[in-house]
């Protein structure tokens, strides 16, 4: 099959996104599949992703002035479009519902080719809003307007997670919707030098959380340290280890300061993906952690369960699709910190606990492996393209 994968968030922007979407392309390539990703040109750009059976087109773009590494394009280039066309692609697929996303939208009706659109982001959400200083009620509900105008001109409309599906019911999509899993792949990661890597970021201390995403409004990082600071009380030889860039890194930087908390969280900025996997990082940490309440399904959280992470976040979204409370981590009520902070200390004082959720974490993350779900994709891709070539005026 020839699938042209239209995204807004591609290297160097580094997101749950990029990763998902770096993974669907690459598990279709391995498959032997032609794979065209389309997605904004960043000046600068030191080196263009490359892969077998991967072609990436980069379109003129200029920064986005609502939100931080995000770049805006033209919503229709006629050479894109006449690429395309002479590639003979079969299907589009966008992962975005910016310019990039609205640019497939549009080329899928001009060339009359099956449309999928994955909802990866609650970017109606009052605390994405905030990030562009847009967090108003109106603007939600025209969010929601608008996300229903793009997914609804889709033949299918897919949700990394079952809550998702429920919440694009409840706002009357109608287009047919599908769960189909981000997806893991447990053979990019290495834990070689977890122990260096542990001693590394401990020194004295005994255990070690860790919180991956970007820094930003929507991940609700300070509740997240408010919670850390009242498991110091009891687990006091404890270090968190935040990963990640973004907008508010600054303020979180002060707020660690304010806090008093420089001593017992490290914040190690960005890291590029291939190199993370690479780090040992996730191996050599006891516990991931989350405070985010917007999430559809993590990937940082999908990738901590690869590697046997237990973890605990807030009872929101695509969080309870991912923890099974009381089997492989805790789910909490939001704002109930003093309970995040007693299932946190209760894990890492009970090591015999530990260990069985990290058993059962690796047991329930098997149904979110690559190998099944690019699988999934080729059936669903497939299924598209043969209604579409049975009758053309379907999808007129």
């Amino acid at each position: 099959m020839k699938i042209a994968i239209f995204t807004d968030s591609f290297p160097p922007l580094l997101d749950g996104v990029v990763t998902a979407t770096l993974n669907l392309a690459k598990g279709l390539a391995d498959k032997g599949h032609k794979v065209y990703i389309i997605a904004p040109k960043v000046k600068g750009l030191k080196k263009e992703f490359s892969y077998r059976n991967i072609k990436v087109k980069r379109l003129m773009s200029m920064p986005a002035m609502f939100y931080e590494g995000y770049r805006i394009t033209s919503i229709l280039n006629l050479s894109l479009l006449k690429f395309l066309k002479s590639e003979k692609i079969e299907l589009i697929h966008f992962q975005t519902p910016i310019t990039v996303g609205i640019q497939g939208i549009l080329i899928s009706k001009i060339l009359k080719v099956p449309l999928v659109g994955t909802f990866h982001t609650f970017f109606t959400d009052k605390q994405y809003l905030k990030n562009a200083r847009m967090d108003y009620k109106i603007v939600e509900k025209a969010g929601w307007r608008y996300a229903r105008l793009l997914y609804d001109s889709c033949n299918l409309i897919t949700a990394p997670s079952e809550s998702t599906k429920r919440e694009l019911l409840h706002h009357k999509f109608t287009s047919p919707i599908e769960v189909i899993s981000n997806g893991i792949d447990s053979r990019m990661f290495s834990n070689k030098e977890k122990e260096k890597v542990r001693e590394k970021y401990l020194e004295q201390d005994k255990n070690l959380l860790l919180f991956v995403g970007r820094i930003a409004h929507g991940k609700n990082i300070p509740y997240l340290l408010d919670c850390f600071k009242l498991i110091l009380k009891k687990s006091p030889k404890t270090k968190l280890l935040i990963i990640g860039n973004g907008p508010q890194f600054e303020e979180l930087e002060k707020r660690v300061i304010k806090l008093k908390l420089e001593k017992k969280v490290i914040l190690a900025g960005r890291i590029e993906h291939e190199k993370f996997v690479k780090s040992s990082i996730l191996g050599a940490c006891d516990l991931f952690v989350t405070a985010s309440t917007t999430e559809n399904q993590p990937m940082t959280m999908l990738e901590a369960q690869i590697n046997a992470l237990p973890c605990v976040g807030i009872a929101k979204r695509g969080v309870k699709d991912l923890i099974k409370n009381d089997y492989n981590g805790y789910l909490i009520k939001n704002n109930d910190k003093e309970n995040f902070a007693k299932k946190v200390v209760c894990l890492l004082k009970n090591n015999s606990l530990k260990e069985k959720f990290r058993e059962n974490t690796l047991e329930e993350v098997k149904k979110h492996e690559l190998k099944s779900v690019i699988s999934r994709w080729e059936k669903v891709y497939s299924k598209l393209i043969k209604e579409k070539s049975k009758n053309s005026s379907f999808y007129s």
